[in-house]
C-alpha cells in the first residue's frame, strides 16, 4: 500500500466529503483516517488515504481537483507519507482545557510551553465567544501526547501559573477521566 496526506479547503457547502472521498474511490483508494471542520465558513479537511499502486502527489492532487471540480471549487495539497524509522517516546493522552477574558497570545502562550516541554499537540479547537456578561471569553482546549518521563502534577501546576498570568482556569486531566467525567469520546 502507498499512503498520502490530502488536506482540502473550501468554501463551506454541502457535499465536499462525498466529491473528495469519490475521487480517491475512483483510484482504488481507501481512506485510513480523516478530521474534519468548518471555521467562520470555511472548510477544511485532512485525509490519511492508501493507494493499491504508487502515484506521484502533484498527480494525485490534479486527479482529485479534476474530479471534485463540477461539485466544489477546493484547494488540495497532497504529501506522500514517508515510513517512520525513529523510535517514539513513550506517551500518554490528556486533554487540556482552558478558559477566561478574551485576549492575544493565549494559543501562543500555551502551545509554547507544550513545545518547551516536547508534548505534541495531537488536536486542538479554540473559539472566541460572548459570554452572559456580555464579554468576550477564549475556550480552547486541546488533546495532547506527553511523555512518560515528566510530572503531570508539575505539569498542570506550571500549566495554571500560565492561567494565573492571563487569568485563564486551566485544567490538564489524563484522557481516560476526561472521557469518565465529561461522559463523551475525545477524537483519536
Amino acid at each position: 500500500m502507498f499512503t498520502y496526506v490530502l488536506n482540502v479547503m473550501s468554501d463551506d457547502h454541502p457535499g465536499i466529503i462525498a466529491a473528495v472521498t469519490s475521487a480517491v474511490e475512483a483510484l482504488g483508494g481507501n481512506v485510513d483516517s480523516c478530521s474534519q471542520t468548518v471555521l467562520g465558513g470555511y472548510f477544511t479537511l485532512i485525509m490519511i488515504v492508501s493507494l493499491g499502486e504508487a502515484i506521484d502527489p502533484v498527480a494525485l492532487r490534479e486527479h482529485v481537483v479534476r474530479e471534485t471540480a463540477g461539485s466544489c471549487k477546493i484547494d488540495v495539497s497532497v504529501r506522500a507519507v514517508a515510513e517512520e524509522s525513529k523510535e517514539k517516546e513513550k506517551v500518554e493522552r490528556f486533554v487540556i482545557t482552558a478558559f477566561g477574558k478574551d485576549q492575544v497570545g493565549i494559543v501562543r502562550r500555551f502551545s509554547e510551553y507544550l513545545a518547551d516541554h516536547e508534548m505534541n499537540i495531537t488536536d486542538m479547537y479554540g473559539c472566541r465567544r460572548e459570554n452572559s456578561d456580555g464579554e468576550m471569553e477564549f475556550l480552547l482546549t486541546g488533546q495532547v501526547e506527553i511523555p512518560v518521563r515528566w510530572n503531570y502534577t508539575l505539569l498542570q501546576c506550571d500549566l495554571q501559573a500560565i492561567g494565573d498570568q492571563l487569568g485563564f482556569t486551566v485544567r490538564l486531566q489524563h484522557e481516560n477521566i476526561f472521557m469518565a467525567t465529561n461522559r463523551i469520546r475525545y477524537r483519536n
